[in-house]
């Protein structure tokens, strides 16, 4: 009797949970019903933004819906990004998801709420935002080789300014000196502004910062690129080798720029998305209209794609943390 029981409750769980996922299949089959909001955790004017806001059109009508862009900008992008991973798994509400939030956030403070390994579904990377390492025209430092062996020659000599310790460049400064075997010592500040300020007044050596906020001063002759910390050398500097190819790959850190929302989000969804991206990503118009943002490249992955290279780049953080906490 208690086997015949337990067989008929079986049946009905059974039964249910099948119902449950033929509904969730249909609901998603018929994605996007309604208007979807992708929150950008940074503010204003920024690059992620500005990104957006220039391919969010193209990704409307190649999902076949209608985005609206939300911005929530606090705590270098958690604000924004934990908001959206807390929504329900839907798929209409959804984060411009960086590295910075994701790979730098979690390992430098307690308080984040998330972790990349398990709070998100990656839908797609579409592109990279790229750093440099630059120095002032009338540096004595002409190419990566001559710096780093100044630096040997001179422990804590020379002074690096970045945005303060967790942020995206001051991480790259740590890992660079890492697996250098060099020691810079690290000259944190606020913001861009001031870090360009430090530099070109003489204070600081040599800036890590994104191309974007430097590249006024670079197009000027007032600074000169050492290297780039990107997937690869860009049309506008073809000359400037990355740091990959100079045999630092690790430290060689882009902005990474996708889309990601709540984890549980159907595999239809996804794939929708992932589909509707390739084609945005792929027009040659959006391609010409990114890479003149300044400093930014398409780099098109699926959501596998983009999560294999965030939990790749938060495995290696995670392993540095203590040279990249120290700041030294």
């Amino acid at each position: 009797m208690e086997k015949k029981i337990g067989k008929i409750i079986c049946s009905i769980v059974c039964v249910a949970l099948a119902c449950f996922l033929w509904v969730g299949g249909i609901q998603a089959q018929n994605y996007p019903k309604s208007q979807i909001q992708i929150i950008i955790p940074f503010g204003a004017g920024g690059l992620t933004d500005i990104l957006w806001r220039s391919v969010s059109e193209s990704l409307a009508s190649n999902i076949n819906g209608t985005i609206t862009l939300v911005s929530k900008p606090g705590a270098g992008g958690v604000v924004g990004t934990a908001f959206a991973i807390n929504a329900k798994p839907d798929g209409y509400t959804l984060v411009a998801a960086n590295n910075d939030p994701l790979t730098v956030s979690p390992l430098f403070s307690a308080n984040v709420p998330y972790r990349p390994d398990k709070d998100f579904t990656y839908l797609f990377k579409a592109a990279a935002f790229a750093q440099t390492l630059s120095v002032r025209s009338d540096s004595p430092f002409k190419t990566i080789e001559e710096l780093i062996a100044f630096a040997k020659a001179n422990p804590k000599k020379l002074k690096g300014g970045t945005m303060g310790i967790g942020s995206v460049p001051a991480t790259i400064l740590g890992v660079f000196k890492h697996e250098a075997k060099i020691d810079i010592t690290n000259v944190p500040f606020d913001g861009g502004g001031e870090v360009l300020t430090s530099v070109l007044g003489g204070h600081t050596d040599l800036v890590i910062n994104s191309l974007s906020g430097l590249k006024a001063q670079i197009d000027a002759g007032k600074l000169r690129v050492l290297a780039l910390c990107a997937p690869r050398r860009l049309a506008a500097y073809p000359n400037v080798p990355t740091l990959a190819e100079k045999g630092f790959a690790k430290a060689s850190i882009a902005t990474s720029v996708g889309l990601a929302g709540p984890k549980g989000l159907p595999p239809t969804i996804v794939q929708a998305w992932e589909k509707a991206a390739e084609k945005t990503f792929k027009d040659p118009k959006i391609i010409d209209m990114v890479e003149k943002l300044g400093g930014a490249m398409i780099d098109f992955k699926t959501g596998e794609g983009f999560k294999k290279d965030i939990l790749a780049e938060y495995e290696m953080f995670k392993e540095l943390l203590p040279t990249l906490k120290g700041g030294k």
